[in-house]
């Protein structure tokens, strides 16, 4: 165990290279994803708008697929099974001008009409839903910014400077709410960043262990992004949820972390020990709960699949972020006083 400090004290500063370089890349993969996309994720049909009809056959979707695309090139098919995997029904989604054009195939194929009995279709507005979306991404930004605030507020020092920062972040919910998606994009763009950039410029000059915290959360959510959008996953709405659940158990090991260290009763050593202890049981619990409900629920082909999967990658990456990123740089900060 000695050793093992021993190295650490030696090394912890350049561990920090590894998170540096990790989201280094995943800001370039996304930079790179959004110009040849147009976006950050790829979205599916409850995020862009279109039909999708659910079919109680016996035919496998591999020969529907082939069948479809008679008449059909832009379409997905998703198999629902049950826990024995025995196939419960296809679902098929389209862009929504390809509507029609997908019942009549289906119809043919299938030898009847599309009906209650057999089917179930559900068609989104494409402009509703690119609303829908937008409206989404102010709530994620919103409460990351939210839960950035509230760590200054439990670490930082100073009653008037804890004030500007709630009253900042109430004037840039009421921006956020308001006008971001109202006005000019590039005017809207630039208060962003003004915004953003004073709230950052605030966290680093007066409280190092809240930076810490929102910057090792904010690098969880941005890999855990990439790696979503590397794996091909089309997030739903229910996707975007799942990255607001992770903000909230990206930031708990991050606080427990951090309070441990900052009370000073015991060596730097000594409360890292203690936290990691801790908090590694109580991501790894978590863990196995998502990773057993996945499992049960992953034939099913429901929503509950996206949640669970982007909930485990991303508390897997948190687990990295907690103890390299923010254990890096916390010790160091404390190691400074």
């Amino acid at each position: 165990m000695k050793d093992f400090e021993k190295w650490y004290d030696n090394n912890y500063k350049k561990m920090l290279i590894a998170p540096i370089v990790l989201l280094l890349a995943s800001f370039i993969f996304l930079s790179v994803f959004y110009f040849q996309t147009g976006d950050v994720i790829l979205k599916d049909v409850s995020l862009t708008g279109g039909t999708s009809i659910s079919i109680f056959t016996s035919m496998s979707s591999t020969e529907l697929e082939d069948l479809l695309l008679n008449n059909l090139s832009d379409f997905e098919i998703k198999t629902i099974s049950d826990n024995s995997g025995r196939q419960l029904q296809l679902v098929i989604t389209t862009p929504e001008e390809n509507t029609e054009t997908l019942k009549s195939s289906l119809e043919e194929i299938l030898g009847e009409e599309l009906s209650e009995e057999n089917s179930s279709i559900e068609t989104t507005s494409a402009s509703l839903s690119n609303d829908f979306y937008k409206q989404l991404i102010v709530a994620v930004l919103l409460a990351f910014f939210w839960m950035a605030a509230v760590v200054f507020v439990i670490f930082a020092k100073g009653k008037k400077l804890k004030a500007k920062v709630i009253f900042i972040n109430i004037l840039f919910g009421f921006f956020m709410g308001k006008f971001f998606l109202s006005i000019n994009p590039i005017i809207s763009g630039i208060i962003f960043i003004a915004f953003i950039s004073y709230l950052i410029y605030l966290y680093i000059k007066n409280s190092v262990p809240a930076f810490a915290v929102m910057l090792s959360a904010f690098a969880g959510i941005t890999m855990t992004l990439a790696v979503v959008n590397i794996i091909g996953m089309k997030l739903s709405t229910a996707g975007i949820v799942a990255f607001l659940m992770l903000i909230g158990y990206s930031v708990d090991t991050d606080i427990l972390l951090t309070t441990r260290l900052l009370r000073k009763r015991e060596s730097i050593n000594e409360a890292l020990l203690g936290a990691f202890k801790t908090g590694t049981t109580m991501t790894l619990t978590s863990i196995t709960a998502v990773t057993t409900a996945l499992i049960v629920v992953y034939s099913f082909g429901s929503v509950l699949n996206q949640i669970f999967i982007i909930l485990l990658i991303g508390l897997t990456i948190d687990l990295f972020n907690t103890w390299v990123t923010n254990a890096s740089i916390l010790k160091w900060h404390m190691e400074q006083q």
